[in-house]
């Protein structure tokens, strides 16, 4: 009885991270492929979660999505511990870099620091900066399309705060492929004069950029060493991932 009951419960949780996984609800065949399984023991585990209230069966389009009350939970949990973890990758970041770190997450049409490590002790946490020339803008809006970005700057004005800043959606977007291509952004003079910043984005178990990991200083200092800052940040954002869930597999 035991063994069946682990047995059970194992199957039941590999069918939840599958389904959290995904994009949105997907029919039973589509979540049975996604775990190599038959269809058959998957819609039994299905049935057994619908009855759980853990999953939401559509009976229109019969499909199945993670329940609105797992949902939460799962959010919840995912940004405890994004608060328990981040604080060590914003000090190793800062203490390998010289500069202040932060995490910041899109609030409306701005960038906001919500955790950070500042050397100077001067804090920036709470503030609100334009996606379009914030540090932290590029990888915060990393998945996004051409036509999203026209859709979140379609009342966008686009100030210059620095020499560099973008000067329109066509421009941001090019430099948007540009940190793709190179796994990291770079802002040089966009937010402010001489300051400078690399970003990349922390994904959740969803595979969803939920905020993003930047650095901050003088364009003197950290402009030379973008590259090796910008690997670092990489890597850095994606242990963060992998913490909350991002590209786990189970066997």
């Amino acid at each position: 009885m035991a063994d069946d009951t682990t047995g059970s419960l194992g199957r039941g949780l590999d069918v939840l991270l599958a389904m959290a996984g995904g994009a949105g609800p997907a029919p039973g065949s589509v979540i049975a492929e996604r775990l190599g399984r038959h269809r058959v023991q998957v819609a039994r585990t299905l049935q057994s979660l619908v009855a759980a209230g853990m999953v939401a069966r559509d009976p229109v389009g019969l499909t199945y999505d993670l329940d609105w009350r797992l949902h939460s939970q799962a959010v919840r949990v995912v940004r405890a511990r994004l608060m328990a973890e981040g604080p060590q990758v914003l000090r190793e970041a800062s203490e390998a870099t010289g500069a202040a770190t932060f995490l910041a997450e899109v609030r409306g049409d701005g960038s906001v620091a919500f955790a950070e490590h500042v050397p100077t002790g001067l804090s920036w946490a709470g503030r609100s900066y334009p996606l379009y020339c914030d540090d932290a803008g590029q990888a915060l809006l990393w998945d996004c399309g051409r036509d999203e970005l026209d859709i979140v700057f379609a009342n966008t004005e686009f100030i210059a705060y620095g020499p560099n800043s973008p000067r329109d959606v066509g421009q941001f977007a090019e430099r948007l492929a540009a940190a793709r291509e190179r796994g990291y952004s770079v802002a040089d003079e966009e937010s402010e004069p001489a300051v400078f910043a690399v970003a990349a984005p922390v994904r959740d178990f969803t595979g969803e950029v939920i905020c993003a990991l930047h650095t901050e200083g003088p364009s003197r200092e950290l402009a030379p060493l973008a590259e090796e800052h910008g690997r670092l940040i990489a890597e850095l954002a994606a242990r963060l991932s992998a913490t909350l869930g991002h590209g786990a597999t189970r066997t």
